[in-house]
């Protein structure tokens, strides 16, 4: 592993020269081999989903490990929309003159080697691979053993398509079956510059626990909605099934939906919607009294820390925005909180006062994603401050240096 890190961070070091046309040129390369190697890639994914069945992983979990030719079409426009994006790395900004000449700037440049540690979303190899040559880092991916077939014949594509021009370890897969390799990997801090661990709380905390290299953590996706007295309850029910049953084993659908008691009797609305996306509902015991329900389980403490990763939804009535707020920053964890009001005052307190990577305003929180922000793909959605918070694209694997311009100046 120590061998492995120095060629990356040597690789690194080469990467710095690379102009922006030739980055584009390396991530068109890349989506060109996605799309010519279709049915290798899916043949490869079926061998990880048949295993993934046979060890009777959840429905969630096998979702998340599936490529298809619809998910290998967005890995594709992913590497596209990165490759036309404006230049980061080696762009100044923030430049002052002063008094006696001296020009001050500040310049984007790389971080060096990240090491990402997943689970599950084979996607992730494409995806941060991209970002990581679009930003002029080297990245190591440590990916999952359930993911290991396809892992491994992306990574692969992906190293021989940039490798007459860039070293083949600008981008490595390691063994995705051998999870010993990681506290190794965290030990090497003098070659790797950066971890990031995207997948189950155990493993994040793992990594949070035992890295000598600085962590930015992907934890907990537990996110909300937030009904407000001032809601339109047809915006509610549209943005609450999206959030909930789009896609619901991933970190930004919504778990828990908190309802102002005064649209209590609205609320059948949303629930008659969300049954006929055969959502499990997990309801406030004063709700199912009120409505007198029958058919939904009483919601219990759990529920309110639990992120579900599943079709699965629980629902609290509050009695005003101030109690919706508490209640986010008891159980919140800082990834995605929305508010569905037609009063502006009202998303004003709650944005003011909710800490979340996003905050969302009469949308769905399944727009935390960093390709629909606008950053093509994402390394991960960091729910700490340091340095990230949120998707983190090309411009957050950079970070800044001071440029200083003078003609023979002195300090005095």
């Amino acid at each position: 592993m120590k061998t492995l890190a120095k060629k990356s961070k040597e690789a690194s070091k080469e990467l710095m020269k690379m102009s922006h046309s030739m980055r584009k040129k390396i991530l068109l390369n890349i989506a060109s081999a996605l799309d010519t190697n279709r049915e290798p890639i899916i043949k490869a994914n079926q061998i990880d989903i048949t295993n993934a069945q046979q060890s009777k992983l959840n429905k969630a979990m096998i979702d998340r490990l599936l490529l298809d030719n619809d998910r290998i079409d967005g890995m594709i426009q992913g590497v596209k929309e990165i490759a036309e994006q404006p230049e980061v790395v080696n762009t100044f900004y923030d430049e002052q003159k002063r008094d006696d000449g001296l020009v001050i700037r500040k310049q984007r440049i790389p971080l060096g080697v990240i090491l990402m540690i997943f689970e599950s979303r084979p996607n992730v190899v494409v995806d941060c691979a991209a970002l990581a040559i679009k930003s002029s880092n080297a990245i190591i991916l440590k990916g999952g053993k359930e993911a290991k077939v396809s892992n491994e014949i992306l990574g692969k594509i992906i190293q021989e398509a940039i490798q007459s021009d860039i070293p083949k370890e600008t981008i490595q897969v390691l063994a995705s079956d051998k999870r010993e390799l990681i506290d190794e990997l965290l030990t090497l801090n003098q070659c790797i510059d950066l971890v990031i661990p995207r997948g189950g709380e155990k493993l994040i905390h793992h990594v949070y626990n035992n890295s000598k290299i600085p962590v930015i953590a992907h934890f907990l996706g537990l996110c909300h909605i937030y009904i407000d007295h001032e809601a339109d309850m047809d915006k509610a029910s549209s943005i609450i099934v999206n959030a909930k049953t789009q896609r619901p084993s991933v970190c930004n659908a919504v778990e828990t939906v908190l309802i102002h008691k005064e649209r209590i009797q609205q609320l059948p609305i949303i629930l008659d919607a969300l049954k006929e996306k055969g959502t499990e509902l997990r309801i406030d015991q004063q709700i199912i009294d009120e409505l007198k329900l029958t058919d939904v389980k009483a919601a219990t403490e759990l529920d309110w820390s639990t992120e579900y990763l599943d079709n699965i939804l629980s629902i609290k009535q509050v009695s005003s925005l101030k109690e919706a707020i508490e209640h986010i920053q008891t159980y919140g964890s800082h990834h995605s909180e929305a508010i569905i009001s037609e009063s502006i005052e009202n998303a004003e307190v709650f944005f003011q006062s909710v800490d979340a990577s996003c905050v969302l305003h009469n949308a769905s929180t399944r727009f935390n994603d960093g390709g629909q922000l606008g950053l093509g793909a994402e390394l991960g959605i960091s729910t700490t401050k340091i340095h990230a918070y949120g998707p983190m694209g090309a411009q957050e694997m950079t970070t800044s240096r001071f440029v200083v311009l003078g003609d023979g100046h002195i300090r005095v």
